[in-house]
């Protein structure tokens, strides 16, 4: 007589032996985000036909909204023994200042002049995550002292409604990417409200299931419907301000605002639910050095452009363009080696001797 299979427990996060702190989880979200990001960002230069505006805006409408919730679950750690580590925010400041003048450069070669100062105080392109993060880790104070999960829920929605109409009123633009820093907030402090507990109980919840396929859906309708009946509202998933919004829409940014909230919360944790918590063959690593690969990628693009390699993809075929995905994630895997991570991490920590000593570390 077969004995009868048994089921796998799921084993909660903070009784697994181990460090209670990371999860690795959350590594292997980053790990898959960052793979993305470099995707999204490389299918840029190419011409957009139907597959590829399908799989960028399924990218788009959730990578970095995920990617900025998962970056405010680990900003928990700027606070240490009761202490504000300002310092981080000193980290932050130092590699945009940093990223600013390696873009400038590349970017000055694409355009066919490298001007002699970048513009440090208008940015829309990858640099804004750096600085926004820096802004975040400033707000941390204000919000450091909810600890109910009612005022907890209640703070990420009143962010959210807030921001979606207080940005009829602030018109920043790209200065100091304002505009982003305003429309990824209620994603940061979903994050950071997050612990590992509310994790275990939503993997283990009956409803898991429907909100994976929720999430399967809407990137479904937008990988399928954006060519030719969602591209008028993309700008929603930049962050954009409204002032760049067309007059027939102007009226309904707030609720176009709202819903990709919702939509991209949705596949956010859906993206998080799903993912192994346990090490995972490349992904892991890759969550653990996502910052040196952030910062790389991006002018590397622009110096692969400036060299004609795009050129080389063909995007009306498909197979070039899944090819090109997996050259993708092949350069995301080089960029995240140990040898780049060594260097990047002197360069980032100039000044942690300086601020360890002040004690803002």
């Amino acid at each position: 007589m077969s004995r009868p299979v048994r089921k796998r427990r799921y084993i909660p996060q903070h009784t697994r032996r181990g460090n209670p702190q990371r999860e690795e989880r959350f590594d292997n979200v980053r790990g898959m985000l960052i793979i993305l990001v470099v995707i999204g960002h490389f299918l840029m230069p190419l011409y957009q036909t139907r597959f590829i505006t399908g799989i960028f805006h399924a990218i788009y409408i959730f990578h970095m909204p995920c990617f900025v919730l998962v970056s405010g679950y680990y900003s928990k750690s700027i606070y240490k023994g009761g202490r504000f580590r300002w310092g981080k925010i000193v980290q932050m400041l130092w590699i945009y200042f940093l990223y600013e003048n390696v873009v400038n450069i590349t970017e000055g070669l694409l355009a066919g002049n490298i001007p002699l100062f970048p513009n440090y105080f208008r940015e829309s392109g990858a640099p804004w995550y750096v600085l926004v993060m820096a802004y975040y880790y400033a707000t941390v104070p204000v919000f450091h002292r909810i600890t109910s999960n009612s005022g907890k829920v209640m703070t990420v929605l009143m962010l959210a409604v807030g921001v979606s109409f207080i940005k009829y009123v602030i018109h920043t633009g790209s200065i100091l990417c304002l505009d982003r820093a305003l429309s990824f907030l209620p994603f940061f402090y979903a994050g950071y409200f997050i612990n590992q507990s509310n994790v275990d109980r939503y993997i283990l919840w009956p409803g898991k299931r429907m909100v994976e396929l929720i999430a399967a859906a809407i990137l479904l309708i937008v990988f399928l419907t954006t060519y030719d009946f969602l591209m008028r509202f993309n700008l929603v998933i930049y962050g954009a301000d409204y002032a760049r919004y067309g007059e027939a829409f102007l009226p309904w940014a707030w609720l176009i605002n709202i819903v990709w909230y919702a939509a991209a919360f949705i596949i956010s944790v859906a993206f998080i639910g799903i993912m192994l918590n346990r090490r995972m063959f490349i992904i892991t690593d890759l969550g653990k050095n996502t910052l040196p690969i952030y910062f790389i990628h991006r002018p590397l693009r622009d110096i692969l452009q400036y060299a004609g390699f795009f050129a080389l993809v063909n995007p009306h075929s498909k197979l070039n363009v899944i090819a090109f995905l997996g050259f993708c994630f092949l350069l995301t895997v080089f960029l995240g080696n140990p040898v780049i991570s060594s260097l990047f991490k002197r360069v980032r920590s100039v000044f942690d001797p300086l601020l360890e000593k002040v004690g803002a570390l």
